[in-house]
């Protein structure tokens, strides 16, 4: 594989000293790019003028409606042009972005729009029967703007920005250590909370980012805004892409073969994609006559990928890969494992997460505190000036998290001798087994690679002699059969302590909006002997 090589830069060499919020980010890029391509989406584009007026009004209109500094702004749809201007906007008038998971269920929208107070919500009008039936709900919520029904009557954000007062936004302007965006987490333990990150967190995520994307800096550089925008991943792509002064590509739904062709016709520089999609397009039967050559790098979203997959996708799609790993409170990325050592024949490395980006500092304890050395499985606690602010009127919560300077990641790792970071599991889900700690991520990598099995999920459960034993929870492919050899196949793979002895087939896992596995519930249904056991 051969890719064009451009110059890293140093988020030294990067950071823009007029650059301190995510608001200046699109008036000072606008000011040296006006005419130039900032957002794609469909037929529809936006240049970097248009975006910074567009979002100047709305920051107008929603001054007028008499919000206060710091208010909760809301935002509900799928990816769209739409996005942008509002999170500028909402920015620029001196409030918070708070952007919703579009897959919640009605009672989960109505705690988080009630848990940050949202004075109002800007949504796309298939969601206005939901947020109807919870109003009563959210106290606070008093303006709801429909920003996309193209209907005559329908009311549309531009027909919005035109109807109604507008209010200077002189003084308006956020702190840099303001809440720019309140992010909530995904809750498989519990109600979701609300992280709260700065302007400045934002800000030198984009910076270090960029520091290796080196070819976000050529001309024309595009990044595809594939991934739902309430993600931190995929809205600190497109902010990154807007910092370079580059384009964001935003795609609302595509096949793997849509996602291709606009690759090539779009000439896309980076694009994030699931292990799921690049084994799609490489599959595609017209994969050769598509041409990709202006893809730099995929940066591969989820849980990382097989070797064999990523074999055939450097030979097919002939681009760099890469992967981080990295959580909302940290702003994102806090690792990175970049295309010299993402390759199939990396050995070890690619089962790592890379090494710390930018100024991002890790290190793993034990559970006294102590540090680890390397090799050595313990929490990964990191420190950045990427940290959140904290979990919004959860100070408890926060206080568990950042100490001294350190956020405690719950995630259960270590690093070696190199420096390369290893991820192994949470350590909530952690299981103690006959006094030996083993980690449910290790077999599960190892069961889905059984011929039968599609996914699997490994929890524990209380047990008389050895505290806990290990249940193995499976989905199989379709038309598989309960694979009698499952023991054998693992025991080739991991230290006998490590196989399950007991294997629960599933039709499907409950997973959370974000799709996580709710293991909480796999072990409140295995732990009281529901469900069909499989001793194999």
């Amino acid at each position: 594989m051969s890719r064009p090589r451009f110059r890293s830069r140093t988020p030294e060499e990067i950071a823009d000293p007029r650059i301190s919020t995510v608001a200046d980010l699109i008036t000072v890029r606008a000011s040296e790019r006006g005419p130039e391509r900032a957002m794609v989406y469909e037929a529809r584009v936006l240049t970097y003028a248009a975006l910074d007026e567009k979002s100047a009004r709305i920051a107008e209109r929603i001054v007028a409606l008499g919000l206060a500094p710091g208010a909760r702004v809301a935002f509900l749809d799928r990816n769209s042009d739409r996005f942008f201007p509002v999170l500028f906007g909402v920015m620029k008038a001196g409030l918070t972005f708070v952007p919703l998971n579009f897959r919640l269920a009605p009672k989960e929208l109505a705690f988080i729009l009630a848990d940050s107070d949202a004075s109002a919500i800007f949504l796309g009008h298939e969601f206005s029967p939901q947020i109807e039936t919870i109003r009563a709900e959210c106290a606070a919520l008093t303006h709801c703007v429909v920003i996309d029904d193209e209907t005559a009557q329908g009311e549309t954000l531009e027909r919005w920005m035109d109807a109604g007062p507008r209010a200077s936004i002189a003084g308006r302007a956020p702190h840099p250590e303001a809440t720019a965006i309140q992010m909530y987490t995904s809750g498989t333990t519990g109600q979701p909370k609300g992280v709260e990150l700065s302007h400045r967190a934002i800000v030198r995520s984009a910076v270090e980012g960029l520091s290796v994307w080196p070819a976000m800096f050529q001309k024309d550089a595009a990044v595809l805004a594939t991934m739902p925008l309430f993600h931190i991943a995929a809205c600190n792509l497109a902010l990154a892409a807007l910092y370079a002064g580059g384009r964001a590509d935003v795609l609302r739904a595509a096949t793997p073969e849509e996602i291709a062709q606009i690759i090539s016709k779009h000439r896309i520089t980076l694009a994030p994609l699931p292990a799921a999609v690049i084994h799609d397009m490489t599959r595609l039967p017209n994969i050769h006559d598509i041409d990709l050559s202006s893809l730099d790098t995929a940066l591969i979203a989820g849980s990382g990928i097989p070797v064999e997959l990523l074999r055939e996708a450097q030979r097919v799609l002939k681009c760099g890969f890469a992967l981080s790993y990295g959580m909302t409170e940290c702003c994102g990325g806090l690792t990175y494992l970049g295309p010299d050592d993402c390759v199939f024949d990396a050995g070890d490395k690619l089962r790592s997460a890379g090494k710390p980006l930018g100024t991002a500092q890790l290190k793993i304890v034990d559970a006294d505190g102590h540090d680890c050395p390397p090799g050595v499985t313990g929490e990964i606690l990191c420190k950045t000036d990427r940290v959140m602010t904290g979990y919004w009127k959860r100070p408890e919560a926060t206080r568990d998290v950042l100490k001294d300077g350190w956020y405690h990641s719950g995630d259960a790792g270590y690093i070696d001798a190199a420096g390369y970071v290893y991820v192994v599991d949470r350590i909530k889900d952690m299981v103690i087994s006959g006094g030996e700690n083993v980690y449910p991520a290790e077999i599960e990598n190892e069961l889905v690679c059984h011929p039968a099995v599609a996914d699997a999920a490994v929890i524990g459960v209380p047990d008389a002699k050895w505290g806990e034993s290990l249940v193995a929870c499976l989905v199989l492919k379709p038309g598989a059969a309960l694979p009698h050899d499952l023991e054998p196949f693992l025991r080739a793979r991991l230290a006998g302590y490590k196989v399950p002895r007991r294997y629960e087939m599933m039709d499907a896992f409950p997973r959370n909006a974000s799709g996580k596995v709710l293991k909480r519930a796999l072990r409140e249904t295995y732990s009281k002997g529901r469900g069909v056991r499989h001793d194999l």
